[in-house]
């Protein structure tokens, strides 16, 4: 037994790894001691075989098992290719039919965006030239008679002076301060003042008071007050 027959049985599955390498390090011992003799070999090397250079121990070449070739990948027609493809087409064709509709949305919006524009300024123009009118003629009325109250003066003169502006106003501005707070406040006022004057029927001039109390009736007509509280009362 030499060294070349254990690679072979080696090689051939004959003996395994820990067989081997125990033959092969007895057969080293036994040469090394003397044992076992050593005869030359003149043959040429195999075809395509190479050895280690100058190394007489050609058991550090191992033989492994062989290995599989790489499987050569499936023809371009099998059914995961195809699949595969028909998917990527799917996927561009959506892409396509997404960023074409994008574009025919933009196309819309640009072309839409003056007319757009357009109608936006007139409105507002239209609101800036008729808001502040409308808004005066509403509260004319009203503010005429929040200034009256504020001023405190019932004065004959100053009456006659809310009575003629009064009636300069139009006849939605008379409404609208009739149909607001102010109105109430005002009767109220007038009743107070009518008050006043009663309590003077029995302590000063009767008369003064009659007339007084006939010019805060009158003035409330002439503004549109007809309230039940505000009448003439006489001396008893």
């Amino acid at each position: 037994m030499n060294l070349r027959a254990l690679a072979k049985e080696y090689a051939d599955g004959v003996l395994g790894i820990h067989a081997y390498r125990k033959a092969r390090d007895e057969l080293i011992e036994s040469i090394l001691t003397g044992n076992t003799k050593l005869t030359a070999h003149d043959f040429q090397p195999p075809v395509n075989v190479q050895l280690a250079e100058a190394d007489p121990d050609i058991t550090s070449i191992q033989t492994g098992p062989r290995k599989q070739p790489a499987s050569r990948p499936g023809p371009s027609g099998t059914p995961d290719r195809i699949e595969t493809r028909e998917h990527t087409i799917t996927v561009h064709r959506g892409l396509l039919i997404g960023f074409v509709v994008i574009i025919i949305f933009l196309v819309i919006v640009v072309a839409l965006y003056p007319f757009l524009q357009l109608k936006k300024s007139a409105a507002t123009d239209v609101s800036q030239n008729t808001t502040p009118t409308t808004s005066n003629a509403l509260n004319a009325g009203e503010q005429l008679i929040k200034d009256f109250l504020n001023q405190n003066d019932w004065t004959d003169e100053h009456l006659q002076q809310f009575a003629n502006t009064w009636k300069e106003l139009s006849a939605m501005e008379k409404d609208t301060g009739l149909s607001s707070s102010a109105k109430t406040e005002l009767a109220n006022a007038i009743y107070m003042k009518l008050q006043e004057e009663r309590l003077m029927l029995g302590i000063g001039d009767a008369k003064h008071s009659i007339e007084k109390q006939n010019l805060l009736v009158t003035f409330a007509h002439q503004v549109g007050i007809y309230d039940p509280r505000l009448m003439v009362q006489e001396a008893p």
